[in-house]
Parts: structure tokens; C-alpha cells; sequence
């Protein structure tokens, strides 16, 4: 695990992970979900397959104001559509 990881449920089973660490974008783009990070690039998950979210901290971790924007934006869609 790193710092600070996004981990997305889908309703298939599988899941998405992803380091939340210089976060450029997060939103909804036609009936996507995205996120996008420095390191790993973008990830776009249709917004009707998504099952539930979680977020796991290794530690207390200090995020840089626009990584806390975008991660705010992305658990608020990610809270909207999910069904757990």
C-alpha cells in the first residue's frame, strides 16, 4: 500500500486502484468517471458500473490544496453513484 490509495469497487467484482499523490483532474466526462495522477496517468470508469469506493491510509498524510480539491471532487461523484 502507498501513502494514500483510491480503491474503487465495481459492480463486476473487479476493482481500480490508485495512488492519491499529485492528483491533476478528477470529474465526470460523458458518463465517465476520471481521475488523474501524475504518476499512473488518467483512469476513467463508466459511472453505472461503480459498486463503492475506499480510501486507505497507511499514516496521517498531508495533501497539497489541489490534491485535496480533487480528491474531494472525486468522493463527492464517487459517493453520488455509488450502491454500497
Amino acid at each position: 500500500m502507498n501513502l494514500l490509495d483510491l480503491i474503487i469497487f465495481l459492480k463486476d467484482g473487479s476493482q481500480h486502484k490508485m495512488i492519491i499523490d499529485r492528483l491533476k483532474a478528477s470529474g465526470i466526462n460523458e458518463n465517465n468517471f476520471f481521475i488523474e495522477n501524475h504518476k499512473e496517468g488518467r483512469l476513467e470508469i463508466p459511472l453505472n458500473s461503480i459498486d463503492g469506493f475506499k480510501i486507505e491510509a497507511e499514516r496521517t498524510y498531508l495533501l497539497h490544496e489541489s490534491t485535496q480539491t480533487y480528491l474531494i471532487t472525486a468522493v463527492g461523484i464517487l459517493s453520488k453513484h455509488s450502491t454500497r
